[in-house]
């Protein structure tokens, strides 16, 4: 149910997310896109956005009705889909006006027994559209019941006077929709275009990766139109907040621990919650670095982490004998960080070249979105350890603590710069051949410039430094920068800014006053703190190999 969501309390750090997604549907909003594909690693929380903003729209709204769909947990034949899609609609659109939320767990009414409610409430077009759908149930008409499912939302804002937003999770499964068996009707996602085109009935649509979920579109023109919205991991300190109150006020876990914990986990909502929840059964009231490490490698192993991987990779790789070739090779991949050709491959590998092929191809197609995810890559380990090597569950434990703490030593760069005019570019210039020597993307790096840059001219405009002095420090691992920006005069806390409006900005030709707000959005996390007589920023982003040179 979209109103099983977590508390809105509870809920952190996605409110610029869920502020432009309000503004899709409200007819007053300048929105920049119709419709949005809410893109991100699995588990970053898009399937709570959604539930968060159903929440807010279904209590809070009065005109702009929430519908929510996950394919995820559909029935996938075209017929018994498009009856559940519809029905569903019906009763959100209902349980919205009257404000009641049992209507949308109501699955087992038929749809004939909401009539006198539907009657009472004067929405004749809604049981012309009921007659309609049942008409073509009745006629066998398959393909006439899935666009009369699909077209219903959309036909209701037209007729009902209320704009619909329309969320569906998890679309990429909606590939597996079928007449009888799977992969006999391909296409019919594609029916779901049209009623993106309504203006009254914006779309948000989730599913991963990525990359299969632009696959929906085949009219160009809806493809240009639609917004990318990128869901980012938790910052650091986001995500180590999480990680204590998922944990209690009752448990104790030194800061240091639990900060290189969530390193590993990559601001993850679903890994953070997973191996707190792990914690937590333990009974132990003080958490040390070895429990983190040892809970760490149960839960992916064996815990709710990898149950969920091994349910992703098991529905992906379908044919039980390609099972254990496909993880060869993708820690052989992991390892050589490629792959070499088929007669290459079977000779180091040990396997025929036919099976070889069989295996790539699947490996093509398994494509679960997790580039550079350490936590992913430690579900493989432990699997292909254990199905791969036959090696015990504490082998597998003592591997993956061993990897936990095999992380190098970070590299560290200092350097005090004069304030003056050109203060900012002496540390773009460091920031840059730091950047290459890490091998960093040239566009990667230049937005790690910008934030530096807006820092520096911060340090200068408002220290009121009796030492003109910028002190900096450069810490850097193959997983993450960081930088220290340094510099004495007058404390300043970006919490003390007055948030001056987009507009007046712009009509007052100010081109100052943007620094923080940049920061924020291209670093994973800022920190200002007041150390002695300096004021300290801590610039912190998480690197991912896509964002590495090969």
């Amino acid at each position: 149910m979209p109103l099983h969501g977590i508390p809105a309390k509870e809920y952190l750090n996605r409110e610029d997310e869920l502020a432009y997604l309000r503004r899709l549907a409200d007819p007053g909003a300048d929105a920049l896109a119709l419709n949005v594909l809410l893109v991100g690693a699995r588990g970053a929380g898009k399937t709570e956005l959604l539930k968060q903003l159903y929440q807010r729209l279904f209590w809070e709204g009065q005109q702009v009705v929430p519908f929510y769909y996950s394919f995820k947990t559909a029935a996938l034949k075209s017929t018994t889909f498009a009856r559940d899609y519809f029905s569903r609609f019906i009763r959100q659109y209902l349980a919205f006006l009257r404000k009641e939320p049992l209507l949308i767990d109501a699955s087992g009414t038929p749809l004939h027994r909401l009539m006198p409610l539907i009657s009472s409430l004067g929405l004749n077009w809604m049981a012309e559209g009921i007659d309609n759908f049942q008409e073509n149930a009745g006629q066998g008409d398959i393909y006439g019941q899935v666009f009369s499912a699909i077209s219903a939302p959309a036909g209701a804002a037209q007729r009902g006077g209320r704009p619909i937003l329309v969320m569906l999770d998890d679309f990429t499964t909606a590939e597996e929709l079928h007449e009888a068996r799977r992969g006999d009707a391909s296409g019919l996602t594609s029916l779901f275009e049209e009623s993106m085109k309504s203006s009254l009935c914006p779309h948000i649509i989730t599913g991963s990766p990525a990359s299969r979920l632009e696959a929906i579109f085949s009219d160009p023109s809806l493809y240009k139109g639609t917004e990318r919205l990128r869901l980012p991991p938790l910052p650091e300190d986001i995500a180590h907040d999480l990680f204590v109150s998922l944990l209690g006020k009752e448990i104790a876990c030194d800061r240091g621990a639990a900060l290189g914990l969530m390193r590993r986990l990559r601001g993850n909502p679903l890994y953070i919650r997973n191996i707190a929840r792990s914690l937590r059964k333990t009974g132990k009231k003080a958490l040390t670095e070895r429990d983190l490490s040892e809970c760490y490698g149960a839960e992916v192993s064996e815990g709710d982490t990898a149950f969920y991987w091994s349910s992703v990779f098991n529905d992906c790789i379908r044919e039980k004998g390609l099972k254990r070739p496909v993880l060869r090779l993708l820690m052989h991949r992991l390892s050589r960080g490629e792959c070499d050709g088929t007669e290459r491959l079977s000779q180091v590998l040990g396997m025929r070249e036919g099976d070889m092929g069989k295996a790539l191809d699947v490996l093509d197609a398994f494509d679960p979105g997790q580039d550079g995810d350490p936590v992913f890559a430690d579900y493989l380990r432990s699997r292909y350890l254990r199905e791969v090597e036959e090696r015990s569950a504490r082998d597998i434990q003592a591997c993956l603590r061993e990897e936990y703490g095999a992380a190098p030593d970070p590299s560290v760069f200092e350097m005090v710069i004069p304030m003056g005019d050109q203060a900012e570019l002496v540390a773009a210039r460091a920031v840059d051949q730091i950047g290459k020597n890490i091998r960093l993307e040239p566009d990667f790096l230049n937005y790690i410039q910008m934030a530096l840059v807006e820092c520096c001219i911060n340090a200068t405009e408002h220290s009121g430094s009796y030492e003109k002095k910028i002190y900096l420090k450069f810490i850097t691992s193959p997983q993450r920068l960081e930088i220290v920006i340094e510099s004495s005069g007058r404390p300043f806390s970006p919490d003390l800014l007055q948030e001056v409006p987009v507009e007046q900005k712009l009509a007052a030709g100010r081109k100052r006053g943007w620094g923080f707000t940049l920061m924020r959005k291209i670093m994973d996390e800022v920190r200002v703190e007041r150390i002695h007589d300096r004021t300290r920023v801590t610039l912190i982003k998480n690197i991912n190999r896509s964002e590495v040179r090969k």
